[in-house]
């Protein structure tokens, strides 16, 4: 396939082939010994997708037959891959041309020397994505897909995932280009140039508004540039920038730099902001913002059907639900899908794909990818803090669990940094190659530190999901920045019957290993009473109260110290019984009709009701009203009513005013149970363009 612009002619190779081998390569002439044969393989696209491949996990020789013309004298050749999962070792007509470790960035080798004109050119490449066999000896830097709780073991996403090409350009060419610009209009381009000979040159750049009006920047710089690899870093500045803020609190303004050097051109959008993090506050333009959040996993657990169109529908499900920020768990997203949250207005926690606990040989391996991230992602100003580990210590999911283990998880959870070489070593080293790259947006060392960014699973792994409420009183510091909390739930009834069709028993072994359910939790919390669509049901329930109830807990505490709050999670990759609110066909479940109430930006909320009462007791809970806008609620009215059984039990309402970001208490419901029965306390707010309302269900008995 031939595309051509103005400035590159690009030939996609098509026409792939490939083989499974027992071990790496020594050399490109070992390819013609192989006596097995070569199966037809789609590119781009994943080796288990395809039947010769179904069960397949480590060494794949692809090769590519093509033909190439001649190119202009002058001319340059690239070898450019989109993306492999999850190492790749390349050879070009029998010539060695390098390596490349690491699913989320494009690689490029320069072939124009190489290239066979009059003739047939071969192509093989390598890649390598191994089984990963336990959770806490990770050998790749696959986050999510290496081992991952949620996701089914034999799920290895190797392969070349995107497109392969063949580039024409000019003698000089940018491999990469991101610009960035903070909230006063302060910018940078970043580029990447090679080039095939030493020359002088001028970088000139254009910047310019993206959909709305402004006045164009120019700027220009004479540089010199040497054959091979070169890297520019030129300051701009945009005078009246508009500033990006996400959608509850200001505008999406995008901005777009054309660049051009010595016939090379290439353009990359970019947005005006400035992330702050103090004592665990999120100041966003200089102004202290709490999120509302959750944790987002890979659209599809193959990342090469993961449409543009699924990954903005994923960003516009966060919205939708009325967040303004997502953790991208554990994994690096596709451009899609950034780009979307910058039009939407969702900040970013971005997740380094280190999970749990890992060989030392990765630490290399992670130094440089940890830098081809930062550097990927530094012009999305919906990008706001990097994490550069998740759960770095030794975890085990509940099948395994042993006293021993146990123990070790507590012992580390709790360890001083400089016991761990995860955390003494791992941890440093990646942020400070995050930090090299980008250094305008805050780093934090890991996700799921008790006093910082905890993981607080109260109904799920341990006591009941009221307990919650009890602890953060007396360890206030355990609710600073909470990235994740929530439990299981079987998913949509129609999704259901993919994976436990309807009229057959539990195959609970079945469910475990293939579609990750952890019975013995579920167990604790919603046990089986032999009715499918009934079990269904009621862990749905259960999973939306557990999110309703923390969600809430951490936005009454708002600041006093939440700094905001990431429910886990969002999505499946696959079909999993697990702890998103959508299932694998987007289909969603009870807890994200909750979260639709827990997470807009204006709240009415009471402290939690019990369970149940006793008749004739009298419930006394405190009501809230959380105000997340940059502006203040004049004339607001609310009201609450109790109804038990059928009937009203008690009633109030009134009016207030409720200052900018603020959390107010604006009274108790007060009343004697009076009957036995289902009891539901409804609540309302009106005015300003604000109607919301809440509820609480419990029972008197």
């Amino acid at each position: 396939m031939l595309l051509t612009s103005a400035h590159v002619t690009s030939q996609t190779l098509e026409d792939w082939e490939a083989v499974p081998i027992a071990a790496s390569l020594e050399g490109a002439n070992e390819a013609a010994n192989i006596r097995r044969a070569w199966s037809p393989i789609r590119v781009p696209w994943h080796w288990q997708l395809e039947d010769a491949f179904a069960t397949y996990e480590g060494f794949v020789l692809y090769r590519c037959r093509f033909a190439y013309r001649r190119p202009p004298s002058g001319e340059m050749v690239s070898l450019r891959f989109g993306g492999v999962y999850y190492a790749a070792r390349v050879w070009l007509n029998g010539v060695y041309l390098g390596d490349h470790e690491g699913y989320f960035s494009a690689f490029e080798f320069d072939v124009t020397d190489l290239v066979v004109a009059a003739g047939e050119n071969e192509l093989l490449v390598e890649v390598f994505s191994p089984e990963e066999l336990e959770e806490n000896d990770r050998k790749t830097i696959g986050g999510v897909w290496a081992m991952w709780d949620g996701m089914a073991p034999h799920i290895n996403p190797g392969g070349i995932f995107k497109d392969v090409s063949l580039v024409l350009d000019g003698g000089v060419r940018i491999r990469f280009l991101i610009a960035a610009a903070d909230h006063t209009g302060r910018g940078a381009a970043h580029v990447d140039l090679y080039s095939r000979y030493s020359t002088r040159a001028k970088l000139v750049g254009r910047v310019r508004p993206f959909g709305f009006e402004a006045l164009d920047v120019e700027f220009e710089r004479e540089v010199q540039i040497e054959e091979g690899e070169n890297r520019f870093d030129i300051g701009f500045h945009v005078p009246g920038v508009r500033v990006w803020s996400t959608w509850d609190r200001g505008e999406q303004p995008l901005y777009e730099l054309l660049l051009s050097c010595a016939g090379a051109e290439d353009r990359a959008r970019f947005g005006a902001s400035t992330v702050e993090l103090r004592d665990w506050k999120v100041y966003l333009n200089g102004e202290r913002i709490f999120l509302r959040g959750i944790n987002y996993l890979p659209s599809d657990a193959y990342p090469a059907r993961a449409t543009k169109a699924l990954l903005r529908a994923d960003a516009s499900l966060v919205r939708e639900a009325g967040m303004n920020s997502v953790r991208v768990h554990a994994h690096v997203a596709d451009r899609e899908f950034y780009e979307a949250c910058d039009e939407l207005g969702l900040l970013v926690l971005q997740d380094f794909p280190l999970q749990w606990t890992h060989r030392r040989t990765i630490l290399g391996p992670a130094v440089v990818q940890a830098g081809e991230m930062a550097r990927i992602l530094r012009g999305n100003p919906c990008v706001g803090i990097y994490l550069a580990h998740d759960e770095p210590f030794f975890v085990a999911p509940p099948e395994k669990w042993s006293a021993l283990g146990l123990l070790r998880t507590a012992a580390e959870v709790l360890s001083p940094r400089w016991m761990l070489w995860q955390r003494r070593v791992l941890d440093p080293a990646v942020m400070r190659a995050i930090s090299e790259e980008d250094d305008t947006r805050p780093v934090i060392d890991a996700a799921g530190h008790p006093l910082t960014t905890n993981h607080l699973y109260f109904g799920w792994y341990y006591g009941q999901f009221r307990d919650l409420e009890r602890i953060v009183k007396i360890f206030p510091g355990f609710s600073r920045l909470p990235t994740e909390y929530g439990a299981q739930a079987m998913p949509d009834p129609e999704s259901l019957q993919e994976i436990w069709p309807s009229g057959t028993p539990p195959d609970w072994s079945d469910l475990t290993l293939n579609y990750r359910l952890q019975v013995q939790r579920m167990a604790r919390y919603v046990p089986w009473r032999g009715d499918r669509l009934a079990f269904a049901s009621e862990s749905q329930r259960y999973q939306a109260e557990v999110l309703k109830h923390a969600t809430e807990l951490f936005r009454r505490r708002k600041y006093s110290p939440t700094g905001g709050t990431f429910a886990f999670m969002l999505n499946d990759p696959a079909p999993a019984v697990s702890w998103s609110v959508v299932d694998w066909r987007r289909r969603p479940k009870m807890a994200y009709e909750t979260l639709l109430t827990a997470m807009r930006p204006v709240l009415i909320c009471a402290e939690y009701p019990k369970e149940h009462y006793e008749v004739g007791e009298k419930i006394s809970l405190p009501l809230f009203v959380i105000n997340d806008l940059s502006r203040k609620l004049d004339q607001i009215s609310w009201a609450w009513e109790l109804l038990v059984g059928e009937s009203t039990a008690a009633r109030d309402a009134g009016g207030t005013r409720v200052p900018q970001d603020s959390v107010v208490r604006i009274g108790e419901a007060v009343a004697t149970l009076p009957v036995p029965g289902p009891a539901v306390l409804r609540l309302s707010l009106s005015g300003e363009e604000i109607s919301v309302s809440n509820e609480y269900e419990f029972l008197v008995s």
